[in-house]
């Protein structure tokens, strides 16, 4: 592939968004697994997801942007990672859940992604007509994760110099405190 955008100056912008369709949902296609490699990041479609009536059917654990962390604030970023961590530990054991082999109380961290996993499909879930804002949306996913007892450590806003133009509230997560449920 060639450089889709300008390559120099102050850019930023998304300059291209490619589409591979892979065969039989296969990630390791070895096209599939090239592009994925020179990309920043890489949005996967799961056809399973879609089946549940989820739109859009965007797998959060294959989708990938490696400029997310210079994205979002310290504390978005924290929320983001978080629920990530939480979805993928409940990924790891839903088949057991499902099937009953999973004993509730067993472990907690476990049992925190089961609380976590339904109201969070169901924030996933979008109408065509409905929007959220950022602020919003990293503010509903911390409130979520509170709610299924698992904690969000953070990090401390930079001082007001160093938040160039940012005031409090702005951006919704830097003003939000460790614990604090919005």
């Amino acid at each position: 592939m060639e450089r889709a955008g300008p390559g120099s100056g102050k850019g930023g912008d998304i300059t291209g968004i490619y589409t591979v369709l892979v065969d039989g949902d296969d990630m390791n296609d070895p096209i599939a697994d090239t592009v994925r490699g020179i990309l920043d990041g890489h949005i996967v479609l799961d056809r399973q997801i879609a089946e549940r009536g989820r739109f859009p059917a965007i797998h959060l654990l294959k989708s990938l942007s490696r400029m997310l962390p210079d994205c979002h604030s310290p504390a978005e970023y924290a929320v983001l990672a978080a629920a990530r961590r939480v979805v993928a530990k409940y990924t790891d054991m839903e088949e057991l859940i499902r099937m009953g082999a999973y004993k509730p109380g067993s472990d907690t961290d476990i049992d925190a992604a089961i609380r976590f996993a339904g109201p969070v499909e169901s924030f996933l879930t979008q109408r065509k007509h409905e929007q959220m804002s950022a602020d919003q949306s990293f503010a509903e996913v911390y409130r979520l994760l509170g709610e299924a007892g698992i904690d969000v450590p953070l990090p401390s806003p930079p001082p007001a110099h160093h938040m160039s133009g940012v005031t409090p509230g702005s951006r919704g997560m830097p003003v939000m405190q460790r614990g604090q449920v919005p």
